[in-house]
């Protein structure tokens, strides 16, 4: 078991903690170094300590992560701008303020039915804090399965992309032009008309200077006047 699988089984474990209360803390079985046989929970479940991690919180947020002990003095000292600590190993007097935003592999995500097709596991976490977290938490937390949802998404946005090609292919082929929500309609011009004063009869045309060369013509034609008229 690796590094990385011990912390998320650590993680687990807290957040089962968080949701059912005080739980008998199980046993692992393969230790990622000597002496990593059991996590006990201390203190009311303010400290959980092994033979090389403990938990720490935010003191801004309350969240609860866990911190290999090598690491731990150079994480503790980790400050913000203001010059606040980030992170404590004393559990804070407040409770941290769930998101709402839940794992792409949770049980109720809309695309559930394909990913247990796959293969892919539930996840139960729903209380992430932004759609940038929830991110984070697939590419840490399950990156495999990240990376098999990048590549489905991406095959459906090819398959998207030939399915608008062969359109517009067809469409070519039958001389139609396909209509855009860009494209406004062509508005109709309306046509000039123009009144011979010797008889009252009225010509048209898409401009007044073929309205009025028509008008020349009946004129010359009927009344015997000429084009100057």
């Amino acid at each position: 078991m690796t590094t990385e699988n011990i912390t998320n089984v650590l993680e687990e474990i807290a957040d089962a903690v968080d949701t059912a209360g005080s739980i008998e803390p199980p046993m692992i079985t393969e230790a990622p170094e000597p002496g990593l046989q059991e996590i006990t929970e201390v203190n009311q479940g303010s400290i959980v300590e092994s033979a090389g991690y403990v938990y720490i919180w935010d003191t801004r947020t309350a969240d609860r992560s866990v911190c290999n002990r090598n690491m731990l003095q150079t994480t503790l000292g980790k400050l913000r701008k203001d010059g606040s600590r980030v992170f404590t190993t004393i559990k804070p007097d407040f409770e941290p303020r769930g998101g709402q935003h839940k794992c792409l592999l949770h049980a109720s995500d809309e695309n559930r039915e394909e990913y247990d097709a796959l293969g892919l596991p539930v996840c139960t976490k729903d209380n992430l804090d932004s759609p940038y977290q929830v991110t984070r938490h697939m590419e840490t937390r399950h990156p495999q399965e990240a990376a098999t949802i990048a590549d489905i998404n991406a095959t459906a946005a090819r398959e998207e992309d030939r399915e608008f090609q062969r359109i517009l292919i067809q469409a070519a082929a039958r001389g139609a032009a396909l209509p855009t929500n860009d494209t406004p309609p062509k508005k109709e011009r309306e046509p000039v008309i123009v009144q011979c004063e010797e008889c009252g009869g009225e010509f048209e045309g898409y401009n007044k200077m073929v309205a009025t060369n028509r008008l020349k013509a009946h004129i010359k034609d009927q009344h015997g006047g000429t084009d100057g008229k």
